[in-house]
């Protein structure tokens, strides 16, 4: 009897190990098999965020660091094939030449100021912008004075008012300030020194993460009561996209095949409800892997290398 179960039992576990492997070897051809999904609503992103900090060792964490005009052109020429807008983060390591460059190919840019805690740093910053806004009027769509400040607690609400406000009556372009949606919701006050809110809505990197079947009705809900807290104010999405690769958070799974999901169901999203909006981003950034693990790296339309990572258009 006892011998009976006994080879019940490994029959049991013979069939569950080959069901297992099958499982498996599924998955993984699935992985390779070209996914059918929805169309993107245009081929053209409204804007994308750009750093040029896009090859093995370059980061903008070198104070050294300094990108040539060359490499600019070449970026934003690539870009373009995407966008007609980049956004950037700081006007500082050669960045304060993208302008030029955009203007000479026909684009557009939503000029950074990147603000921490140095006031000397955040100074140069800040008289450089304001130099560029009144050189290149057409081509700077806006000025956004910081980014996730609050977010990393390296100045206060009150401060950035003050720098908003410096900005603001010295220019005659847009001026805003970028944050994640909960820190806009805690400082509703600075809605008040802005041209428009700018907002950065990120399911994957939400503090309770958004699966992939989600993330789009999690960003036009948000986006919408953005809207309804500040009255009818402008509202920007500033940062918005998903990762190609990195680790799995609850429901989010980063993966290309999700990325090219998300890009594609939301740029139909912002069309169906009238969102402006910045896609993060240009191209993948290795060095921000060593800041936010793998998937800090996988956020780019364009891998490393200037390669597109999926059509606008078709299967994946």
């Amino acid at each position: 009897m006892f011998d009976f179960l006994s080879r019940n039992r490994s029959r049991w576990m013979t069939l569950l190990s080959v069901l297992a492997a099958l499982l498996v070897l599924a998955w993984w051809r699935a992985q390779g098999t070209p996914q059918p999904m929805v169309d993107a609503a245009d081929n053209k992103l409204q804007c994308v965020s750009y750093a040029p900090f896009r090859k093995p060792g370059e980061t903008p964490l070198d104070p050294g660091a300094m990108v040539s005009e060359a490499r600019l052109r070449e970026d934003l020429s690539i870009l373009a094939a995407r966008s007609q807008c980049v956004r950037t983060y700081s006007v500082i390591q050669g960045l304060d030449k993208v302008p030029e460059v955009a203007k000479s190919l026909g684009m557009k840019v939503l000029l950074g100021v990147w603000i921490g805690r140095e006031r000397d740093k955040n100074d140069i910053e800040i008289q450089r912008a304001i130099q560029l806004a009144r050189e290149y009027p057409d081509t700077i769509r806006g000025i956004v004075v910081g980014n996730e400040v609050l977010l990393r607690r390296e100045q206060s609400a009150q401060q950035m008012a003050k720098y908003i406000d410096q900005v603001r009556s010295a220019v005659d372009v847009p001026v805003t300030y970028a944050d994640v949606w909960e820190f806009w919701s805690e400082n509703a006050e600075l809605a008040g020194h802005v041209s428009f809110v700018t907002v950065h809505i990120l399911p994957y990197w939400e503090d309770h993460p958004v699966g992939i079947h989600a993330a789009i009705d999690h960003i036009t809900g948000t986006a919408e009561r953005m809207r309804q807290m500040f009255n009818g104010k402008d509202v920007l999405i500033g940062e918005t996209g998903w990762p190609s690769e990195g680790r799995q958070r609850d429901a989010a799974v980063a993966s290309r095949v999700n990325q090219a999901r998300f890009m594609r169901e939301f740029s139909q999203a912002a069309a169906d409800h009238h969102l402006n909006y910045n896609f993060i981003e240009g191209f993948d950034q290795p060095w921000k892997r060593g800041q936010e693990g793998a998937m800090g790296g996988n956020w780019g339309v364009f891998d490393s290398d200037g390669q597109a990572k999926f059509p606008a258009t078709g299967p994946v």
